[in-house]
């Protein structure tokens, strides 16, 4: 009887265990799942006639430069999720982000998936991320992207906790990989198209194949003027959709 009721025990633990590991992980399938954003209020939209461009990954000692340079010649704002550890090793260049009037927000402090991380250190990493941040630019943080779009419950718990608004994106350029062209990046950000969408860039190559954010500055002009061709306003992602956040 010991033995069944041992049994018995053992079982009803790993189900509670692997419930719990499947809750906590849950929120990851919100890089699939635009409802499930909606669901949890992570904003992949804007409001009105308005496109979002956002940029991970930086700041950069080259490619950050060359992507505010395209933004200035073309009078367009963007956001920026800036990585901690990147902002302690160039925080001239993430204050040059925000002297130049572009939205910051938080990527992380050390680029990593969040899914290995216990609740520690994800609490760990992005209090570092928000303390980098804010003293390189002297921006308090209000907008949080994880990297490779992946939340997990701690995360989310986290953004909360801080009083910051969990975004995504609704499409991307594939701009970190090798093969990338500008002519890639822009067809794969324009195609069906439509208002409202939050597009994914990135002006670092930290994480991604080297020497990639040259396309990616270069591609700028011709996406800006393929959004205002379609009258389509580009810009950062303040102010946010107020309603259908992850709608599509």
């Amino acid at each position: 009887m010991t033995s069944v009721r041992g049994t018995r025990a053992v079982r009803t633990a790993a189900a509670l265990a692997g419930a719990a590991l499947a809750a906590y992980e849950l929120p990851a399938l919100t890089f699939l799942s635009p409802a499930l954003r909606r669901r949890l209020a992570i904003v992949d939209r804007v409001a009105g006639n308005r496109v979002a461009l956002t940029f991970d990954d930086g700041p950069h000692r080259s490619g950050t430069p060359a992507v505010l340079a395209a933004l200035e010649a073309e009078a367009v704002s963007a956001t920026f999720f800036l990585v901690g550890e990147q902002v302690v090793r160039e925080p001239g260049i993430a204050a040059e982000i925000a002297a130049a009037g572009h939205e910051i927000g938080l990527h992380c402090h050390r680029h990593r998936l969040l899914l290995g991380l216990t609740p520690a250190q994800v609490y760990d990493d992005l209090s570092r991320a928000a303390e980098a941040i804010e003293s390189a630019t002297g921006r308090r943080t209000v907008l949080y992207r994880p990297p490779y779009g992946v939340f997990n419950l701690a995360a989310l718990r986290a953004v909360r906790r801080f009083g910051w608004q969990p975004t995504h994106w609704s499409r991307w350029g594939r701009d970190w990989e090798r093969w990338a062209t500008p002519e890639s990046i822009v067809s794969n950000l324009c195609r069906d198209l439509e208002a409202g969408e939050v597009m994914l860039l990135h002006d670092a190559d930290h994480y991604s194949a080297p020497g990639s954010w040259r396309a990616t500055a270069a591609c700028l002009p011709r996406l800006i003027e393929t959004l205002r061709r379609r009258a389509l306003e580009p810009g950062p992602l303040a102010p946010l959709a107020a309603a259908g956040a992850g709608a599509r």
